[in-house]
């Protein structure tokens, strides 16, 4: 990932989300959040985030919350309740928001959280933790990117590993023989190095996998 990529949306049906609701404010899943591991206190930052909603992408919205160590991403659409049947209009939206500056004296840890469909298909979603990031007054200079979601693992036919999320984003394993197995689902932990280069694909960003729960 560069932390400048913003990829297109695309159209895909992979979550139910329900579509008939009296409330024009329904809650929308998260897949994948990428954030600097370190950011500059005082100053906003960008975090990218990927999922997929129902209904038409102008309805999208965003919540950032943030309180003391913990900041919060919620996702919710406006999309008016429908009436009669329902569409299953389904689209996968990448975005980056920017998330308010933080104070900070001396360094402090603070705690990624969003909600994600990665235990549970039908909403509500719980909140998950991401990971973490590091306010600092320091001046930051090119941090690492944390990358992390539900994703799964493949290996194409010249033998390059890779993981995905959502089907149009990819991302080539720092590893080329990695100790997790192609053909794996689940929630990966990742780190990605903005100067790092693929070994076997061109201009593709490259994930250092650090764990993966099922």
């Amino acid at each position: 990932m560069r932390a400048a990529r913003i990829a297109s949306c695309f159209a895909l049906s992979l979550v139910v989300i329900p579509a008939c609701s009296d409330d024009v404010s329904t809650p929308v899943n998260v897949s994948w959040l990428e954030w600097a591991d370190s950011v500059t206190a005082g100053i906003p930052f960008g975090v990218h985030v990927y999922g997929i909603a129902i209904g038409h992408r102008t309805s999208l919205r965003l919540r950032i919350h943030v309180d003391r160590d913990t900041v919060t991403i919620e996702p919710y659409s406006v999309e008016p309740p429908c009436r009669g049947s329902c569409p299953d209009i389904f689209f996968g939206y990448d975005t980056l928001v920017w998330v308010p500056a933080i104070a900070a004296t001396t360094p402090r840890r603070v705690t990624m959280r969003a909600p994600t469909a990665s235990r549970t298909v039908i909403g509500p979603w719980p909140l998950m933790t991401f990971g973490t990031l590091t306010v600092s007054p320091d001046t930051v200079v090119q941090p690492l990117m944390h990358s992390v979601g539900a994703g799964a693992g493949f290996q194409d036919g010249l033998g390059c590993s890779f993981i995905t999320h959502l089907p149009a984003q990819r991302l080539v394993s720092a590893d080329q023989a990695p100790a997790w197995t192609p053909g794996f689902s689940g929630f990966i932990y990742g780190r990605v190095d903005p100067v790092l280069a693929s070994t076997c694909v061109d201009d593709a960003p490259v994930i250092q996998v650090d764990s993966i729960a099922g």
